[in-house]
């Protein structure tokens, strides 16, 4: 490769995606090398610890080289893609004139070409902006930068050898999703072979096709690579289960009254309905800070036992790429109605994909609840390394024992907290969860810690 050709090579980093991460996780490649790209053109779709990003090129030109497989995690500003965008920075422009009014005008993480077709580098350049070059910030810079959609590829410029299927990026992420091989697929039935979101839906419904499997005994089956969100929570799973000697206990709980005081609030304030899961919640931070063992550490260097005055709940979430804790920070310090609107907000969040690194991370207990998946109990993993967390079945009509020998009908639900029995022993746990299960029977007790 001759030194001019060198010097039209653009290199692309791990873009910082303005979330404070350190590192990213590539799902999917969307170009090759040979591929003809055009300026924000997807390349190739990460993942973060909040959402599946398309990383649009800031470059026109050749794809010349990637770096890092699908499944692989690159850290932030190492090399990501080679372009080749045929212009030698500065080379054929007048000034006020880009070189190609389809390329980006970066030059590199530190450079940004003014209109001068002079380099700028150092305190002018501004942050790599993901598809948009480089930019100070100053008028030079916006002016130096082409924003334009990405241009549509003609049979021409779509390479036909190199082996990979035909699909637009929502339908391989549907693909991914489903567990569907599209290089199994081969050709789908949209225009010049594309294949379709019904070519993948027949191939998810149909036992052999699009899965890989050669027709033997091990006909039907499919390997899901587990990547992401799901390959972190694994990674998590795996150290708690290999760190924390957990025990755990349950108690069945009527929610009758808790529900009396749910319709009362109901019939006040219709807008600002506290939910069950919310009073549960108002309850439960007083209840940690009575019991503070329950809201701890188990520190290894020492070793000692660190426990926290403020209580940041972890939620457990179910979204679409997997298991999401997002936390509700100084949780004993919000009213119930400013408690519950928190939940709804980082429930809806977590779904979505567009909550912070602080929004995921920083919690003393967590709480899963099992009854919001129609589960009636189970026993949770403790998040590691906080030193417990609360299970919460659903709350149904089930028959229910009072004063001493009357079988009644009432709503229940089984709590199971489990807990790290370095940190507290079982007559701990038990008390913690006792007093919890006082206070949802009885509410009005509150008043009286108040």
């Amino acid at each position: 490769m001759t030194d001019a050709v060198d010097r039209t090579i653009r290199e692309f980093l791990v873009p910082d995606l303005g979330e404070g991460l350190l590192d990213a996780t590539i799902v999917e490649w969307l170009v090759v090398p040979g591929d003809t790209v055009g300026v924000n053109q997807p390349l190739c779709v990460l993942e973060t610890a909040k959402a599946e990003v398309e990383i649009p090129s800031p470059y026109a030109g050749t794809v010349v080289e990637r770096r890092g497989e699908p499944g692989q995690t690159l850290p932030v500003g190492t090399p990501l893609i080679f372009i080749d965008s045929g212009v030698p920075p500065g080379a054929g422009r007048g000034p006020g004139v880009a070189a190609d009014p389809g390329a980006a005008t970066s030059a590199g993480p530190d450079t940004t070409v003014g209109t001068d077709g002079a380099d700028r580098t150092g305190a002018e350049s501004g942050p790599v902006l993901v598809g948009y070059g480089t930019g100070a910030g100053t008028d030079t810079g916006r002016r130096a930068v082409r924003r334009r959609p990405a241009p549509r590829r003609s049979p021409s410029t779509v390479p036909t050898d190199t082996g990979r299927p035909r699909a637009k990026p929502p339908v391989r992420l549907l693909a991914r999703r489903l567990g569907v091989d599209l290089a199994v697929l081969g050709t789908g039935s949209g225009p010049e072979g594309t294949i379709t979101r019904t070519d993948v839906h027949a191939a998810a419904a149909s036992p052999t096709r699009g899965t890989g499997g050669d027709g033997g005994s091990d006909s039907g089956t499919r390997s899901i690579p587990v990547r992401g969100i799901r390959a972190r929570t694994a990674a998590h799973m795996e150290r708690a289960r290999r760190e924390i000697p957990d025990a755990h206990c349950s108690l069945t709980v009527d929610f009758s009254r808790l529900l009396v005081l749910r319709d009362r609030l109901r019939a006040r304030d219709a807008e600002n309905v506290a939910t069950p899961f919310a009073l549960l919640l108002r309850l439960l931070t007083l209840t940690l800070r009575e019991h503070p063992r329950l809201n701890a550490t188990y520190v290894q260097d020492g070793p000692v036992v660190r426990t926290y005055d403020a209580v940041h709940l972890g939620i457990g979430t179910a979204t679409p790429r997997g298991l999401v804790v997002p936390v509700v920070r100084d949780a004993q310090d919000l009213s119930t109605v400013r408690l519950a609107q928190e939940v709804a907000r980082l429930a809806d969040g977590a779904r979505v994909g567009t909550l912070t690194p602080r929004e995921l991370t920083g919690s003393t207990f967590t709480v899963s609840n099992f009854g919001a998946l129609g589960l009636d109990e189970g026993v949770p993993v403790v998040n590691h390394p906080e030193a417990a967390i609360l299970g919460v079945g659903s709350i149904r009509p089930r028959p229910h024992v009072v004063d001493g020998d009357r079988l009644v009908v009432r709503p229940t639900a089984k709590l199971t907290c489990a807990f790290d029995h370095r940190v507290c022993d079982g007559a701990e746990a038990a008390a913690f969860l006792t007093a919890l299960g006082a206070l949802v029977e009885d509410p009005d007790t509150l008043l009286l810690r108040l």
